[in-house]
């Protein structure tokens, strides 16, 4: 009898170290969706090279990009759980956090991770149309981007502080490609983007098409700025896009990684720590990714960060 319980214990012991030892070799594996935007957009081959980035050099960890309306979808999709990275704007990432301008509820899942790149408000029209001002856009054919886009969120702002309600133009929200195709047909009169320049859809339509960018003056960028602080003036310098024959003045925002408030810290870790690293391979896939400041990576973000993150850029010594 003794003999009898001796060896069961020694089964069960040994049971156990295989166990452990199994789940050791077996460590868990994470698959994460980041959240992007249209396919014509810079979101989205962005964040299929962020997620190749990442897959092949973080063996625990597996992220597949998904196509949506961009920066507010994005917002709304990590709110709600369904995805758990995501990119987004530094101007509305704060007003879903504080429950300004479009969002009606406060969104408290959301945790920055870098800050990306510039976007620029880009304004096209016809050359040979009498469009000078946004003010001149009043009762046109207008794409203002589709619906749950940073584009959109960004065109309402700018167009009502110039004294053109949503409700005097004729609407139309395309993605990048749609409304890139309805110029090339003539049916509409100006396409408001908010995208990295320059944008291929775009200039594909300066190659065949006479178009222009619509440049703001000094006066007009103060009032922009004053009103909305998150833009900055910036210039597209001329040959930006085929027949761009001069400067033009805008404004822009910055594009920005988020993560949920609940994934993993040394996940998140991990993720940033790659992001940065592998920065020039992933500039390889996606000449935007050159912008990317090391020196400055939480440029404009007023968010929390994640705690992995921070913890990255502590350890580094870009923050204290």
């Amino acid at each position: 009898m003794k003999r009898a319980k001796y060896v069961i214990l020694c089964l069960a012991v040994i049971g156990c170290v295989s166990l452990n030892a199994w789940s050791q070799e077996k460590p868990k594996i994470y698959r994460l969706v980041i959240g992007t935007g249209g396919i014509a957009g810079s979101y989205y081959p962005l964040g299929g090279a962020m997620a190749r980035i990442w897959t092949q050099n973080l063996p625990n960890i597996s992220v597949s990009a998904q196509a949506t309306g961009a920066s507010i979808e994005n917002t709304k999709l990590m709110e709600n759980g369904e995805i758990e990275l995501g990119l987004t704007q530094n101007d509305l990432a704060e007003y879903a956090a504080k429950k300004q301008y479009m969002f009606d509820k406060e969104y408290k899942s959301l945790r920055a991770v870098a800050t990306l790149f510039p976007e620029h408000i880009q304004i096209f029209v016809y050359k040979n149309s009498s469009i000078k001002t946004i003010a001149d856009l009043s009762s046109k054919r207008v794409s203002v981007g589709s619906q749950g886009s940073g584009t959109l969120a960004n065109c309402q702002q700018i167009f009502e502080l110039f004294g053109v309600s949503f409700k005097d133009i004729k609407r139309f929200y395309l993605t990048n490609v749609d409304a890139v195709d309805r110029m090339k047909d003539g049916l509409l009169d100006a396409v408001f983007v908010t995208t990295s320049a320059p944008n291929a859809a775009f200039q594909d339509l300066a190659l065949s098409k006479d178009v222009k960018l619509l440049s703001f003056t000094d006066d007009e960028i103060k009032k922009i700025v004053a009103k909305y602080p998150f833009f900055q003036k910036v210039v597209l310098t001329k040959g930006m896009y085929k027949g761009q024959t001069e400067d033009v003045t805008t404004v822009a925002v910055l594009a920005v990684l988020i993560a949920r408030n609940d994934l993993d810290e040394q996940v998140v870790y991990n993720l940033t720590k790659t992001l940065w690293e592998k920065k020039d391979d992933l500039a390889v896939m996606m000449v935007k990714a050159k912008e990317m400041d090391p020196n400055n990576p939480v440029k404009g973000i007023t968010i929390p960060l994640h705690p992995g993150a921070e913890r990255y850029y502590k350890e580094i010594g870009k923050l204290k």
